[in-house]
């Protein structure tokens, strides 16, 4: 069972957004071995990346490298030592978001040169191939904006993978209750009030808005579950349920937040965290 980590290591090379999930799994299969022993899978994941690391030093193989470890290994790492230490399922998942976060927007400013020529690169690909696309004088106005945002657009995205990943686990585990169990801490909004002084500042402007939409992931998933669970009492078929929900993230993605937010500051119901596993 030991290749499994290799092999997911190699994948994350790949995909990051696809490694995180399958890997998982993986530790969802394995948990009884993992919680025991956390580093052992870690340890048996990163032989790929960190080989590739060495032997080859262009920008882009380093980049992949990283991410495949310190957006991948190590988030699961800390999530198993996390779990094993207070066996609450919502704390381990913030932990493990929060080193997302954190090489997210560290990885953006070790290799912002490299993304923004991805970004520039891109941009010309869509104007030679759909130029009528960029014709719109809004998506000029916006693009650096688009650009600006880079760090939070893949700390979001990564973070639906670890979504994903950790619903995978509780299912695989058959704990009740999945969505219900993302019950975080009220501590997690001080970060969110910690960044805003960041706004008056023109300098630090555009980090600020990166470190605020990444950040507001944890509401948003609280206030998504909140909701998930409400529909549950009114709607007896999950189809319906599903439908509504989908409905509410599209165009009501900002209210989540903000009722994710209120949730965790204003209701015991954040007492204690939810998802424990004593």
């Amino acid at each position: 069972m030991l290749i499994y980590p290799v092999i997911f290591g190699a994948l994350s090379l790949l995909s990051p957004f696809l490694g995180l999930i399958v890997y998982m799994l993986y530790v969802a299969k394995t948990a009884e071995v993992n919680l025991t022993k956390p580093l052992q899978a870690f340890l048996m994941f990163i032989p790929v990346p960190v080989l590739m690391l060495i032997l080859d030093p262009q920008t882009s193989t380093r980049l992949l490298c990283l991410d495949a470890i310190l957006a991948v290994g190590l988030p699961i790492l800390v999530f198993l030592l996390v779990l094993k230490n207070n066996h609450i399922l919502s704390n381990s998942f913030m932990a493990a978001f929060l080193v997302m976060f954190a090489w997210g927007i560290l990885r953006y400013y070790l290799f912002r040169g490299y993304q923004d020529q991805l970004f520039e690169q891109g941009i010309q690909l869509v104007k030679d191939k759909m130029p009528a696309l960029l014709n719109s004088d809004l998506l000029q106005q916006t693009l650096p904006l688009w650009k600006g945002i880079i760090p939070s657009i893949w700390i979001i995205s990564q973070a639906i993978a670890w979504l994903i990943g950790f619903l995978l686990f509780e299912g695989r585990l058959q704990i009740p209750n999945r969505i219900e169990n993302l019950r975080f801490p009220v501590y997690y909004n001080l970060l969110i009030i910690a960044v805003l002084p960041l706004y008056f500042l023109d300098q630090t402007k555009v980090l600020f808005f990166n470190l605020l939409l990444s950040l507001c992931v944890i509401p948003f998933f609280q206030g998504a579950a909140l909701v998930w669970q409400r529909l549950g009492m009114i709607f007896s078929n999950r189809i319906i349920s599903g439908l509504f929900m989908l409905i509410i993230v599209l165009y009501a993605n900002i209210l989540l937040v903000l009722l994710g937010f209120g949730n965790m500051w204003f209701t015991k119901r954040n007492i204690t965290s939810g998802g424990n596993t004593e």
